[in-house]
């Protein structure tokens, strides 16, 4: 009898401890958020904003999607990267808008490593964080707004000075990052005219780099080198790796 009520009670723990090892994970795959940055390949001045939708479809965008996807072996995380608009009040241009769960100082060193490559001024991240400092709004209209000049001329007119529109498949996008957090009335009247679901996260953002790109990129670099100071022997890049097998 005692035998047997020593397998139940094992049982009873065992039944327990997997029960604590399924919440435990289902705890962790919530908790786990989205980092988002935002880098362009332009290096013009003045683009018109058909000029700029044009450019998602240039060589230079899809070198830079390439490149962020190549980055997924050294920080060893899945990358996604999406083709995408950045325009604000004056000017628009091609951007791609990648997202991975990643620490804040890995999400700056990738956004390091291909604002450098691709000569920018600045990069803009989001990171996840309560309370945080900043929000991140995803707007996401209901019919199939695809008609990225009649979507950025309804954000204009609704007052939000920047913003990220990534068409993919029959849906749009509509990524706004609020560094100061003044624009949430703005972008509820915005949501409303364009019958959008609207998601909001609080977290850290940064718009970071220099006015002028020699400047940019040696602000690029010390974030590279700190980073790999503090974590050295990284692996080389997607590309670089699938060399090496095929070299052997």
């Amino acid at each position: 009898m005692n035998k047997i009520n020593k397998m139940m009670s094992m049982r009873r723990l065992q039944s327990k401890a997997l029960v604590l090892v399924l919440l435990l994970g289902w705890t962790t795959a919530v908790a786990a958020q989205q980092s988002y940055g935002i880098v362009s390949p332009n290096t013009k001045t003045d683009l018109k904003l058909q000029e700029a939708i044009a450019g998602m479809s240039s060589a230079e965008e899809s070198r830079l999607l390439k490149q962020a996807l190549n980055l997924r072996c050294v920080v060893r995380t899945r990358i996604r990267a999406f083709r995408a608009l950045g325009s604000w009040s004056d000017g628009a241009e091609p951007s791609v808008l990648l997202s991975f769960n990643s620490d804040e100082a890995t999400l700056r060193y990738i956004l390091s490593r291909m604002g450098r490559d691709a000569e920018q001024k600045y990069v803009i991240y989001f990171h996840p964080k309560s309370p945080g400092t900043a929000d991140f709004y995803t707007l996401r209209p209901r019919t199939r707004a695809r008609n990225l000049v009649a979507l950025t001329t309804a954000l204009e007119r609704a007052g939000i000075p920047f913003r990220t529109i990534v068409p993919s498949g029959n849906t749009t996008a509509i990524y706004i990052i609020d560094l100061d957090r003044d624009l949430r009335v703005k972008i509820m009247n915005a949501a409303r005219t364009l019958k959008a679901r609207v998601s909001r996260q609080p977290g850290n953002a940064e718009l970071f780099g220099e006015d002028e790109r020699p400047k940019a990129k040696a602000k690029f670099e010390q974030e590279i080198k700190d980073y790999e100071t503090k974590n050295p022997n990284l692996p080389p890049t997607c590309d670089v790796q699938r060399s090496k097998i095929r070299g052997h």
